[in-house]
């Protein structure tokens, strides 16, 4: 039962080397940032929650649908959709932050870090999209663990001048307007 699942230390090196050979690298980077965080946000907030793991990029993606990263997946604690309802693999509420730093830390390819970074003693970047860690409670970071990618601002940009075209070829008439939107016209 995953309550009582703690990773091994070393789960899935075999796998983790194999993968960085086969260039999923940004993935596991990714994977490696997203456990962190999820530590971090559980620790500062004191509840658990189940987070999707949702890829925002292609790379990502790709990955997602390999049968090696899922094994991996698998062997770190983490579960697959559970139905059609869902659409991302999770991180289970049931693991602690301690036990997703040791996952986090058994995927790490010290290979690959600049020389002279203590790799233990990086906190994941920060996603510029979040304006407060304090106030991101159980919702992770936009660019890797997301529920949905944020809506593009130019569409209701768009659609506003239209609304605002139209209103002026009416001139006068009611056609269902807003008073703060026929105020701008």
């Amino acid at each position: 039962m995953e309550e009582h699942w703690v990773p091994e230390e070393g789960a899935g090196q075999g796998l983790v080397h194999r993968l960085h050979e086969e260039g999923l690298a940004g993935p596991l980077r990714w994977l490696e940032n997203c456990l962190r965080r999820t530590a971090g946000d559980r620790e500062e907030d004191g509840v658990s929650h189940p987070v999707p793991l949702v890829p925002l990029s292609e790379e990502n993606e790709d990955a997602m649908e390999d049968r090696r990263f899922q094994a991996l997946l698998r062997q770190l604690g983490l579960r697959p959709p559970a139905s059609e309802q869902e659409s991302f693999w999770r991180i289970p509420a049931a693991l602690t932050p301690q036990q997703l730093r040791r996952a986090a830390a058994s995927i790490a390819h010290h290979g690959l870090d600049p020389p002279g970074t203590p790799r233990g003693l990086l906190e994941p970047p920060r996603c510029p999209q979040d304006p407060d860690p304090g106030l991101s409670g159980a919702n992770p970071c936009p660019c890797c663990c997301s529920e949905e990618p944020s809506p593009s601002p130019v569409q209701p940009g768009t659609k506003r001048r239209r609304e605002l075209d139209s209103e002026d070829e009416d001139e006068g008439g009611s056609g269902g307007f807003s008073p703060s939107a026929r105020s701008w016209g």
